[in-house]
């Protein structure tokens, strides 16, 4: 298996302009650097971009188009992609997304993907250079929910003999918020047991995640999980919503030897 490398990125709440204001942070300026940053310095050692979640926030037609614009986006992939970024430097670069609970599914298909039929979860494996990507759907709210749709697909994926790395927006494990952690789906033990289960955790390199827009690194039986700050704006790991000031990050990430590692870039705007 080739090794290769990655980029995540993740919840950018992007507005129906690049220059609207949310929580006193630009979403759309904050997301411009970061891909600046990416072009500048890491695009050249990966293979693909990664965003897993909250394109924008409301869902409606004119953020899409907003999204689209910002990255230079030709809606002609089908889901679930890559599609071909075309902004801050970067050319035909492969970009991957995941809605997040901010996200509808269906607007987003029908804007980034017209050529697809829309879906009510976004439960969709691809392979990359002998490595699966398991991108699964715990639903279009805050709290996740563990849908039996989505436990079967799962489990179904990882019979797969392919090494995986499985890609959500939730969090999978508690970081220390009260209030962020209680958007964890209560069947979160359902979700563990197949991933745990024996034969199958051998396989899983790592779990990225979104929503919590935090940066943290964490394990659950050998496995690990990968959580990071949004492009938009920073939460303090308080037990109540906590706005900080501190720059986006974005994660790098490498698979060798089938070793997951990764490094985080820190993108001052």
């Amino acid at each position: 298996m080739p090794d290769f490398s990655f980029i995540q990125i993740t919840d950018h709440h992007l507005l129906e302009s690049e220059g609207q204001i949310r929580e006193g942070f630009v979403p759309g300026y904050a997301l411009h650097m970061v891909m600046k940053h990416i072009a500048a310095h890491v695009a050249g050692k990966a293979d693909f971009i990664l965003s897993t979640g909250d394109l924008v926030e409301p869902p409606t037609e004119a953020a899409y188009a907003c999204a689209i614009r910002l990255l230079g986006l030709a809606p002609a992939a089908t889901a679930p992609g890559p599609q071909k970024v075309n902004s801050e430097g970067l050319h035909d670069y492969p970009m991957y997304f995941l809605p997040g609970n901010h996200d509808d599914r269906e607007m987003l298909t029908r804007c980034l993907f017209p050529g697809s039929e829309p879906v009510e979860l976004y439960n969709f494996a691809f392979e990359h250079k002998g490595v699966q990507f398991i991108f699964m759907d715990w639903g279009p709210e805050s709290k996740a929910v563990f849908l039996r749709e989505t436990g079967n697909f799962l489990y179904q994926a990882l019979q797969s003999a392919l090494p995986s790395v499985i890609v959500c927006h939730q969090h999978v494990k508690p970081i220390g918020s009260r209030w962020l952690d209680s958007f964890i789906a209560d069947e979160i033990d359902d979700f563990w047991e197949i991933v745990t289960a024996r034969g199958i955790r051998e396989k899983v390199l790592g779990i990225l995640c979104g929503h919590a827009h935090i940066t943290y690194e964490d394990e659950y039986e050998g496995i690990q999980i990968l959580g990071l700050r949004s492009t938009a704006f920073p939460f303090a790991k308080t037990d109540g919503p906590t706005l900080i000031l501190a720059p986006p990050h974005y994660r790098f990430v490498s698979i060798q030897n089938n070793v997951l590692t990764s490094r985080i870039y820190r993108v001052v705007i």
